[in-house]
């Protein structure tokens, strides 16, 4: 019987669904996600109205794995579907949860009828751990606008950094770690296993129940099984049917509405404020939306205060709210005149206590037409390469400013507009803004084929002379992620220009016509401004980006000199996408490798990728012809490589070009 890793994997083979390959939490690399098969209605559906209401809990829980005596009253709910994928049919765990919160921390806590645990480093995905999806309702009942955590329990103390973060903020899928506030534990007992999480509401801000009326919400609980006939295979149970748990192209997420119960009187008076607006423009003023819940009624002095980063003190309001054994709920507006852009500090304080302080960021008005017309102008005679980058960042901040949520403070837009200006004011000088940055950046040409500015991230060898001829290493991304950073390690052990295209591919696989084109325009547009060896160029990736060096190889086998593939699949394209695409297993799509060097890096570990696949992909390109140079490491999973493998890589790389 096959491990779960493949067990799944050859489920979305099966359904023809792309697996999400996702960056490893906290380091640059990939795994992959279950994939959606056909979901069984359980026999005991709730009402979905039974879960309509959250329960006001006055008494922060003991997070550890126990559910404490005085939540026993939390109803507990069963989860609509369940996910067998292609794992042979068995008895399925009975999982329930139960939800409440406090006026800092939404706790959640599940529990199955088994009686121990199964860890897995990647436990959201194999088993045991869970995602929570907590969103802002939108009209179609779908939605853009959430948070998806992750937790997944350990038992290693060098991966605890793993046991819990942010999986996804509003599509994007960057992860990102929690705060110390949010906890999470759990525990095997007689009969039962217990899941519990505290989340705190500062880490998923704008999210609180007291400000919002209701929020949209959904739980996947992965159950791994040790199955004496089967092995180890993974059951997945969720509230709500959502493809976006398997599918990261998805760009709206499924939901069920949830509301909260508004607590009675309270013997702690607690005052809770937050910005209605954390990015503003230049003349508006400030609202901030206060509530507040005492055991009798009384009147509170607060005040308002807006300052700079330095802490001084630059607009204030004090203002009385009255607090009332029920939930009271005021708006409170000051103004601050037109203060310049730029980031500063909002503080709510009552006499004894600070109630918030935000992060407030007042926008630079921009006049994008005009810089853009004075660029296109180009009066001091800079190189077209520059000027394409230049549109391009302008483009990039305009981008930003139209996508900007009022929740969101906007702060990487004053980074970005500060950037740009010292860029644009070199430019207005007639110096080239790019021409002695030492640091990788990006950089973008003007796409013939759809008059777009698209990206690639350089990397320059350290002491750069442009009298001399350099090799070229041309290194491509994973899924879900664009190129960003991606040159921040060492590609090449510095001998080379190292470029990494966009390619606009973050799903694709560099399968589409568009891709392969964007590939060749960003070498030649690194070849028209940097001084670049075209005999010398050599094609690599890392995951997605690995198949893509083998599919980019085959288009155009005349312009590359080498091939490197890390933690890459040989037949990915085939696996993700509809139609037919080249398959590195087969010979008839290998003649062109003939006598080609290659650089093979996987780990024997990698759940996302079989290393089996790897070793056949090896014995079929060295009966092609191909020369390859492998290094396939014990302890490795879906990562980049180790010191060992990467001196080999540099060593191949440097023995190429001699």
């Amino acid at each position: 019987m096959l491990k779960l890793e493949m067990t799944l994997y050859n489920s979305c083979l099966a359904k023809k669904i792309r697996p999400i390959l996702i960056g490893l939490i906290f380091l640059s690399s990939t795994n992959l996600i279950l994939a959606q098969s056909e979901t069984i209605d359980l026999k005991l559906i709730e009402n979905v109205s039974s879960l309509s209401m959250v329960n006001f809990i006055n008494e922060q829980p003991i997070i550890d794995g126990l559910l404490d005596p005085h939540l026993e009253d939390l109803k507990a709910n069963t989860f609509n579907f369940i996910w067998q994928f292609d794992n042979p049919k068995t008895d399925t765990a009975l999982v329930t949860y139960r939800m409440a919160y406090t006026p800092s921390h939404l706790y959640v806590y599940l529990e199955t009828d088994v009686d121990s645990i199964s860890y897995h480093r990647r436990g959201n995905l194999w088993g045991d751990g869970y995602k929570i999806l907590l969103g802002i309702p939108q009209k179609d009942s779908l939605t853009n606008e959430y948070y998806e955590l992750f937790f997944s329990p350990t038992q290693e103390k060098e991966y605890e950094w793993g046991r819990q973060g942010i999986m996804s903020y509003n599509i994007d899928q960057a992860a990102k770690k929690l705060s110390r506030d949010t906890k999470s534990q759990e525990k095997a007992q007689k009969n039962i296993s217990g899941f519990e999480a505290l989340i705190a509401w500062e880490d998923i801000k704008p999210y609180h129940p007291w400000f919002m009326d209701k929020m949209g919400f959904n739980i996947y609980f992965a159950k791994g099984i040790e199955h004496e006939e089967h092995g180890y295979i993974t059951n997945g149970y969720s509230i709500v049917e959502d493809e976006g748990i398997w599918d990261e192209e998805i760009q709206k997420r499924n939901y069920k509405p949830i509301f909260f119960n508004k607590p009675n009187a309270l013997k702690e008076q607690i005052i809770l404020a937050q910005a209605r607006r954390k990015n503003l423009s230049i003349g508006n003023p400030i609202e901030v939306m206060i509530a507040s819940i005492g055991e009798k009624n009384a009147n509170e002095v607060l005040e308002m205060q807006l300052l700079d980063l330095n802490a001084r003190l630059i607009a204030s309001k004090k203002f009385t709210i009255q607090i009332n054994d029920h939930l009271e709920k005021n708006t409170i507006q000051m103004d601050i005149g037109k203060m310049s852009a730029g980031k500063y500090i909002l503080n709510v304080q009552s006499t004894n206590d600070t109630i918030t302080n935000d992060l407030i960021v007042i926008l630079p008005t921009i006049d994008f037409q005009k810089i853009k017309k004075t660029i296109e102008s180009n009066n001091k005679g800079l190189s077209k390469g520059a000027l394409n980058t230049l549109q391009f960042e302008l483009n990039q901040i305009s981008d930003k400013v139209n996508e900007l949520k009022v929740y969101e403070t906007g702060e990487g837009i004053v980074q970005d507009w500060d950037s740009f200006q010292e860029k644009y004011s070199l430019m207005l000088e007639g110096i080239d803004p790019y021409e002695k940055l030492s640091e990788p950046y990006r950089r973008a040409f003007y796409s013939k084929y759809d008059a777009t500015y698209q990206p690639y991230s350089i990397k320059l060898p350290i002491n750069y002379d442009p009298k001399k001829s350099y090799p070229l290493l041309v290194f491509l991304h994973g899924s879900g992620r664009d190129e960003i950073g991606l040159l921040n390690r060492p590609r090449s052990g510095g001998n080379f220009i190292e470029i990494a295209p966009l390619a606009r591919d973050i799903y694709r696989a560099y399968a589409e016509d568009y891709s392969q084109k964007d590939i060749i325009e960003a070498i030649d547009d690194v070849s028209t401004y940097f001084s670049v060896d075209r005999d010398n160029i050599i094609i690599g990736g890392f995951s997605m980006g690995g198949y893509g060096a083998l599919r980019t190889y085959y288009e155009n086998p005349s312009l590359y000199k080498g091939v490197a593939i890390c933690a890459g699949h040989p037949n990915l394209a085939n696996e993700w996408l509809d139609g037919e695409h080249p398959n590195f297993l087969e010979q008839k799509f290998l003649s062109s490798f003939s006598e080609v060097p290659i650089f093979i890096y996987h780990g024997k570990k990698d759940p996302a990728i079989d290393v089996k696949l790897i070793e056949e992909m090896s014995i079929e390109l060295k009966k092609a012809g191909a020369v390859v140079t492998k290094s396939i490491v014990e302890e490795k999973g879906h990562e980049y490589p180790d010191d060992y493998t990467n001196q080999l890589y540099f060593d191949w790389l440097n023995s190429l070009i001699k």
